[in-house]
């Protein structure tokens, strides 16, 4: 009976307990955050902490103080660089942790740059007193005139003057480094040398000053130096356009000569024939002087050796005549063609026909003076 209660009394506890394991195994639904809010409480996070690293960074930005730099002085022991000091850089002077840029260099951040306004001032410089000392070289290698030594000290007093240090505007301390720098590559460019009284004088380099000379002045000076070769070459190819220019004068002159002669012969022949078709209206024989002015060009009419050449070979052809004739009361020398037939008489009688279907007035030089001639006053011979 004792058992049986005991075992009565043991159930209820043993049922209470199971079931609180069973509640601590199991956690209720509620005790975990859904995943919206899961995701919602990673996104608050995330933010907060980007403000919180962004605040840290911008107050120790502000709140930063920049290392000094270490002195100059002390640039040559080891124990001068340490992590609390920045190096001194190149061209810099340091001091109590400041920076100080040499003279020509400016402050970059923690670098000393070269200072671009003077240096490019200083090439200017440069230049100016190249282009100065050469011009005056070449002038000298050319005539024989001018200085060719210059003293430093006049090229330094001429700096103080010039143009270019007006305009640029600057300080009198850095002109005088400007102009120091100009006169060091001076030095390094052209030839110096000291005089008896310790001044130090500069020359243009003879090489430098070759291309500084006119050309008039490079001309003569090559003819002068190939005198002996340029002279009989100038002298044969002057020869050489002479005789080659009378060449051809010679055998336009021939040319033109026989083309002439032809030509006073066709006139002639011509003119005979219209003649004796005309019966005897128009005179078978030509005034020479009108034939000539109207057969020659104006600019041919100044070479007299053409129509002489022409009235030589109207000389030596016997089928012309050639007799003075008075002509409206003045003597005048006429040819006359006595042969018929003797040229090309096809080429001639075709041409009559032309002239005649054209006009019946006569061809000619005109109307008037060439193949009708004007009628002579009194036809008497003049000797």
């Amino acid at each position: 009976m004792s058992s049986t209660r005991s075992g009565r009394h043991r159930r209820p506890s043993s049922v209470s307990s199971n079931s609180l394991l069973k509640s601590i195994k199991e956690p209720p639904r509620n005790f975990f955050p859904s995943k919206d809010e899961f995701l919602r409480l990673v996104a608050v996070l995330a933010i907060a902490s980007s403000v919180a690293v962004c605040c840290n960074v911008f107050f120790t930005l502000i709140n930063r103080q920049p290392q000094p730099f270490c002195d100059s002085h002390n640039s040559h022991s080891p124990d001068s660089i340490s992590d609390f000091c920045e190096p001194c850089p190149s061209n810099g002077e340091c001091n109590q942790g400041k920076l100080e840029c040499v003279r020509g260099y400016r402050k970059h951040g923690k670098l000393c740059v070269e200072d671009g306004d003077i240096n490019e001032t200083a090439k200017k410089l440069l230049k100016w007193i190249e282009i100065h000392l050469c011009e005056a070289q070449a002038q000298f290698l050319c005539d024989g005139l001018g200085a060719v030594w210059v003293r430093e000290d006049d090229i330094w007093n001429e700096l103080d003057g010039h143009d270019l240090v007006k305009n640029v505007g600057l300080d009198d301390g850095t002109f005088l480094y400007t102009k120091q720098r100009a006169m060091d590559a001076v030095s390094r460019l052209l030839e110096t040398r000291t005089d008896p009284h310790g001044i130090k004088e500069l020359k243009c380099p003879d090489l430098l000053a070759e291309y500084y000379k006119p050309v008039a002045c490079r001309i003569r000076q090559w003819l002068s130096e190939h005198a002996l070769i340029g002279f009989p070459v100038s002298t044969l190819l002057i020869g050489c356009t002479v005789l080659f220019w009378k060449v051809r004068q010679r055998r336009y002159i021939s040319s033109r000569v026989e083309e002439l002669y032809h030509q006073v012969c066709e006139i002639l022949e011509d003119n005979v024939l219209l003649s004796k078709r005309e019966n005897g209206e128009c005179e078978p024989w030509v005034v020479a002087s009108r034939l000539r002015d109207h057969l020659l060009l104006p600019r041919e009419r100044k070479n007299p050796v053409l129509w002489k050449k022409v009235e030589e070979l109207v000389q030596e052809d016997s089928r012309v005549d050639r007799y003075p004739k008075l002509v409206k009361g003045e003597s005048k020398v006429v040819w006359e063609w006595q042969v018929e037939g003797s040229l090309s008489s096809s080429k001639v009688r075709k041409k009559v026909e032309a002239n005649r279907l054209k006009s019946t007035e006569g061809i000619g030089i005109n109307s008037d003076q060439l193949r009708c001639t004007l009628k002579a006053e009194p036809k008497a011979l003049i000797f």
